[in-house]
């Protein structure tokens, strides 16, 4: 191997933590966009208040937010509506999940489709993974111009910065209480987000490709 590529600082430390220090040249390169993926996606007219979007499993938290969304409702004194987007192993759990607490007028299940199709069916996107690296649909969504929820976790607050209001602990508690803070006054949550040009010079399609180039020739300069 002529160089490792790390997709984000926390999946380099992991790799020193469990491999050992690298003995060849290694980057960081973060995972890129393309320039339509910046391109903002509206709400639509009849768009639910809050948005999971990912694989049914428990790794993802689709558990986690089904228990937070009850709890935003409780604390916001008023009935709240969801979108949850994805399949895998685990759904039938949860669909009795929201069964079984009553939710079943109010969360809704919608089988995969494009991210940025998904984004357009609510106001608000959750993230309440238990573990990740650096997630694609982090960037996608703040790249639509979406705001978002998400754990602290993996490489995540690597993308909004480490004292980011969007970011907390992956339980009900936490997740629940952001959600009523965010839907309190959405508008001014939205403002919070990491603004566009910041994400593109990061998180751009054409700066990873120069990157990983840059690495090619290195390389082959030897």
């Amino acid at each position: 191997t002529d160089c490792l590529m790390f997709v984000s600082d926390y999946e380099r430390r992991a790799y020193r933590r469990k491999v050992g220090e690298p003995p060849i040249p290694n980057i960081l390169v973060y995972n890129g966009l393309r320039a339509a993926e910046f391109e903002p996606v509206p709400d639509r007219s009849d768009a639910a208040d809050l948005l999971y979007i990912g694989m049914m499993r428990d790794l993802k938290g689709p558990d986690i937010f089904i228990e937070a969304f009850a709890r935003a409702e409780a604390a916001l004194n008023r009935r709240l509506s969801a979108v949850m987007v994805g399949d895998g192993e685990h759904l039938p759990r949860y669909r009795a999940q929201v069964e079984t607490m009553g939710l079943a007028d109010r969360v809704r299940f919608r089988p995969p489709m494009p991210a940025r199709a998904a984004f357009e069916l609510a106001r608000l996107v959750v993230v309440p993974s238990r573990a990740e690296a650096m997630p694609y649909i982090v960037l996608e969504t703040l790249a639509a111009g979406k705001p978002l929820i998400a754990s602290a976790v993996g490489g995540i607050p690597e993308i909004f910065g480490i004292d980011s209001p969007a970011l907390v602990e992956p339980s009900p508690e936490a997740v629940g209480e952001k959600m009523s803070f965010a839907l309190s006054d959405l508008p001014a949550y939205r403002q919070m987000m990491p603004k566009a040009a910041t994400l593109r010079a990061r998180f751009g399609a054409d700066v990873m490709a120069a990157e990983i180039e840059k690495a090619y020739f290195a390389a082959l300069a030897k």
